[in-house]
């Protein structure tokens, strides 16, 4: 079995289906539904290790409010290790509005709150594979600290870098990309950090183009760098060799967690050792699962039909 720590946001995600694409100021209109669902990018990935039968240690950080403590104890009774959530008492636990279209595209709009004031230590990342899910610049910056602190080892980094920090490239994300494992990025991001400036950058880069810019944005040559590019599938540079996986078919409901379903599930097959065109179609299953969903991953609401059931456990 792989031990496995995933360290990012834990969100409640407020998720409307089929919302509206026309909706304009000062309508009110019905949609398909609105459920609370344990979210984050995190949380996303743990539910996909879970999945896959491995023990998931979960880092991250909840505010001291009524919506985290039900947090807390609905996804502690799902089986997560959450001996390592932190409380954060002056935030608000995380959260964020998933507006999911007929057409599976979602748009979110998210409040970091608490998952902002999560401190990473070296002890932390005791573990088999380090899986991060994007990161607020502080966070990074720890995660850095802790990383140059830890006992070198056989662990696998992955990390699929935030936005926020892709823009600022600051000092602890340079130390982090530099000892990445696996680097997971989609096409916007592969850009930004080649440093294509922001009216510059396209919004889909054929397979030819992202061999190209993988190739040229691996920190060392053994370093998996990914970029996924949407239906077309994704690329993979490693080891002077280039790999491309085509996206699963699938009828798309929902676009949210399928970055963090896809790279999770590489790195843990890169870790269990399987080769790489092997991991990037188990990766690719993967996604493909998580775009077959409304919420983010597997786990239950946090009201409702199965919620109350996890609960009287």
């Amino acid at each position: 079995m792989v031990q496995v720590v995933a360290i990012g946001s834990i969100t409640v995600d407020i998720v409307v289906s089929d919302m509206p694409a026309d909706l304009a100021r000062g309508d009110k209109q019905e949609v398909g539904s609105i459920d609370l669902y344990p979210g984050g990018g995190a949380l996303n990935a743990t539910a996909g290790f879970m999945t896959q039968g491995e023990s998931v240690r979960l880092l991250g950080a909840l505010g001291r409010d009524g919506l985290g403590e039900r947090l807390c104890a609905h996804i502690e009774q799902l089986g997560i290790d959450v001996s390592s959530v932190q409380i954060c008492p002056d935030q608000p636990t995380g959260k964020a509005i998933v507006l999911v279209e007929p057409s599976g595209s979602a748009s979110v709009l998210a409040r970091r709150g608490a998952n902002a004031c999560l401190r990473i230590q070296a002890q932390d990342l005791q573990a088999d594979l380090i899986y991060v899910a994007p990161l607020a610049l502080q966070p990074m910056e720890s995660l850095a600290q802790a990383l140059a602190q830890r006992e070198k080892g056989s662990t696998c980094l992955a990390v699929n870098p935030s936005v926020a920090c892709l823009r600022q490239q600051g000092q602890g994300f340079k130390q982090v990309y530099a000892q990445a494992d696996v680097l997971g990025l989609n096409a916007v991001e592969a850009q930004m950090l080649a440093g294509v400036q922001d009216a510059d950058i396209q919004l889909d880069l054929s397979v030819e183009q992202a061999s190209v810019l993988a190739t040229r944005l691996q920190h060392h040559f053994q370093q998996a760098l990914i970029i996924t590019l949407g239906v077309q599938g994704a690329v993979l540079a490693m080891n002077d060799q280039h790999y491309f996986e085509p996206a699963c078919q699938v009828a798309v409901c929902s676009t949210v967690g399928a970055g963090d379903a896809f790279l999770s599930s590489f790195a843990l097959a890169w870790k269990r050792g399987l080769e790489p065109s092997h991991a990037l179609q188990f990766a690719s299953q993967a996604a493909a699962a998580r775009l077959g969903q409304w919420a983010a991953n597997a786990f239950p609401p946090l009201f409702g039909q199965g919620a109350d059931e996890v609960l009287a456990l």
